[in-house]
């Protein structure tokens, strides 16, 4: 193999140290960091302009305990069964507070046939199937 470069200059690709070199910015409210800010701004199709570089990130810390557990703290487990089939559905609702009509705890679930979301076996009859197990 015959090199005609220089025999100085050495190249492996965009990073032959190992190490990167994270870029913290903000962009509508929201934090974002990459190893590759020229990249990710092409695939955001974004300016530098468009975005604020924040010199010292933010760093999220981990809770000690599980974020699971955590969640599970506030809330109390409900079973939701309709007259019509015999599927179980899980819920988890606030704790102290009264439990939700079914169309509140299912709001975001509701088939809209016109905007076609939502879950289609979940209708405004439906709801009228639906009960509290315990």
């Amino acid at each position: 193999m015959v090199s005609t470069g220089d025999s100085k200059s050495f190249s492996l690709g965009s990073n032959p140290s190992g190490t990167t070199m994270e870029t913290t910015f903000k962009y509508k409210g929201t934090i974002i960091t990459t190893p590759n800010l020229e990249k990710k701004l092409k695939r955001m199709k974004l300016s530098i302009d468009d975005i604020e570089i924040i010199d010292n990130p933010i760093k999220k810390e981990k809770s000690p305990s599980n974020e699971l557990e955590d969640y599970m703290k506030d809330v109390t487990k409900v079973i939701v069964r309709s007259n019509i089939d015999d599927t179980r559905r899980v819920c988890f609702i606030k704790k102290d507070e009264p439990r939700p009509t079914m169309r509140e705890l299912f709001k975001n679930h509701i088939w809209n046939p016109t905007t076609k979301t939502g879950i289609k076996e979940i209708t405004e009859e439906y709801l009228m199937t639906l009960y509290y197990e315990n």
